[in-house]
């Protein structure tokens, strides 16, 4: 607050002008000088707000900690630490000419030529994607992370502090997401073959770093012409911008509500977090949001297993605690939704992160000389059960019957050859069950000789029945009025 009340003064004093300083404005200003003196000596970040005994009071706490280490942030929140500020002004100072009209046209350290050009056009195409690191510095250089500080330290309950990640954090982040990312990563594959231009990449700027300009796996290559050539070829870009395009394309499309997915999965999140803190017995903050129309066992899970359990043990205990038919209408809303199965159908995506995995694993191999073991540890192994885990989720069923949809957003829930809807679309778990049941036995009814005219209603049914008799050899007629009647009989001169 103090040093806000100086930045006030000092730009009122710029306005004004030196004629408009007087002695009484003089003192104010020495004053306020003061103050802002005494409150950097004794400013800090304040206590946490929730009960000593919650989660949120140790994550509070956590945080209150790591800041006033000052490791990355002042101690009291208030901008860089020295320790990161250096590396942030030569950044910024390099990347925020492309905003200046006339600094757009320099050489830039980090970018070289060529990528300078193509972020400058990119930036007056869209200023919020091509300088989006010269924002961010300046973001985390201003008031933001101790607004976020103050908000997330001042929340009482675990809803509190998830609304205030969503909305310093979290929304912002994935609106930028959605507008700029692609752009970003065809803007820097557009022109990353030019990028041993950047003076980074010299032996001269990376000794000043302390970066080892000779290490074994460049294989006898200079430095700037074995970074270059990773960036441009080895970096599997191809896979890389398949996983991102599909990913984003996922999560900023809408769910059937006309909510972004993006909001869908933080919710989702929410509520795990919830679901883990009642399976470890930690004590929430506030009263849990927290559907209470299913059984607690529902929101309650074997951590032990999680913790101890390999692969297979994990997947045995979610299959089993899955296929439990009250809880299904939970776990259907909250994790099988419309925004899942956008990503889960999405053979491109998914396929995207199988060939990413594949030549992460080779690049580790051939560039950086690891073995196949430990390749296979770092990258096949987790790939084999991610792929195993999305193959369950694309039809998620159990041997006790329980099914969950997984329809992807503005898909119609159809059944049968002509796409008819069915009418047990939409129901859930033993609503479900009996509606399909009936369904099977109103078929076997009507193969049985029962009416087709059994279900209308009114006219509809009227017509029915005298089309019926039609077909039976009664009065074809009946039913008929008017010129149509006359016509009727006229054809049919046996029925007058």
């Amino acid at each position: 607050w103090y040093q806000r009340r100086v930045r006030e003064a000092v730009v009122s004093t710029q306005s004004t002008g030196s004629s408009g300083i007087n002695a009484e404005y003089g003192d104010r200003m020495r004053f306020l000088l003061c103050l802002a003196l005494l409150g950097a000596a004794v400013a800090q970040m304040p206590d946490p707000a929730a009960g000593s005994r919650t989660f949120l009071y140790q994550l509070q706490m956590g945080l209150k900690m790591w800041v006033e280490e000052g490791s990355v942030f002042k101690p009291n929140g208030m901008g860089f630490s020295s320790a990161v500020s250096t590396g942030a002004s030569f950044v910024k100072t390099d990347i925020c000419r492309i905003k200046h009209p006339v600094a757009k046209n320099h050489e830039s350290a980090i970018l070289g030529v060529a990528c300078k050009a193509a972020f400058v056009g990119l930036y007056e195409d869209k200023p919020q994607c091509g300088a989006f690191l010269c924002d961010l510095i300046e973001t985390l250089e201003g008031d933001a992370p101790l607004e976020f500080f103050e908000a997330f330290l001042g929340a009482t309950t675990d809803d509190d502090a998830f609304q205030v990640i969503e909305d310093h954090i979290y929304t912002p982040l994935m609106e930028w997401n959605c507008d700029c990312t692609l752009d970003v990563l065809d803007t820097f594959m557009g022109c990353k073959s030019n990028m041993g231009e950047a003076k980074i990449l010299s032996v001269n700027m990376a000794g000043l770093a302390g970066i080892d300009t000779n290490a074994p796996y460049q294989k006898g290559k200079g430095f700037n012409a074995f970074w270059s050539e990773f960036i441009d070829t080895t970096i599997p870009w191809s896979s890389i911008r398949t996983v991102v395009d599909r990913f984003t394309a996922n999560v900023c499309s809408n769910d059937n509500r006309g909510d972004k997915c993006y909001s869908y999965f933080f919710d989702t999140v929410t509520k795990l977090y919830q679901w883990y803190m009642k399976s470890t017995g930690l004590k929430p903050a506030g009263r849990s949001s927290a559907s209470r129309k299913y059984d607690s066992s529902c929101t309650t899970f074997n951590m032990e297993v999680v913790a101890t359990g390999g692969f297979t043990d994990i997947k045995e205990a979610l299959v089993n605690k899955m296929c439990v038919d009250d809880c299904s209408g939970l776990y259907q809303d909250t994790l099988f939704g419309c925004c899942t199965a956008n990503m889960i159908q999405d053979n491109e995506l998914t396929g995207g992160l199988e060939d990413l995995a594949t030549d992460l694993k080779d690049l580790v191999v051939d560039t950086f000389d690891y073995s196949e073991e430990e390749a296979n540890a770092m990258f096949s192994l987790y790939m084999g059960y991610a792929t195993e885990a999305l193959g369950m989720l694309r039809n998620p069923t159990c041997d006790n019957g329980v099914s969950y949809d997984m329809i992807p957003c503005g898909a119609d829930a159809r059944d049968g050859e002509e796409g008819e809807t069915s009418p047990c679309a939409g129901l859930k778990g033993k609503k479900k069950k009996k509606c399909e049941a009936a369904e099977q036995e109103g078929s076997g009814e009507e193969e049985e000789g029962g009416s087709p005219c059994d279900g209308l209603k009114g006219k509809k049914k009227k017509k029915c029945m005298a089309a019926q008799e039609g077909d039976s050899g009664e009065n074809p007629c009946a039913g008929l009025k008017g010129k149509k009647k006359k016509k009727c009989m006229a054809a049919n001169p046996e029925m007058a």
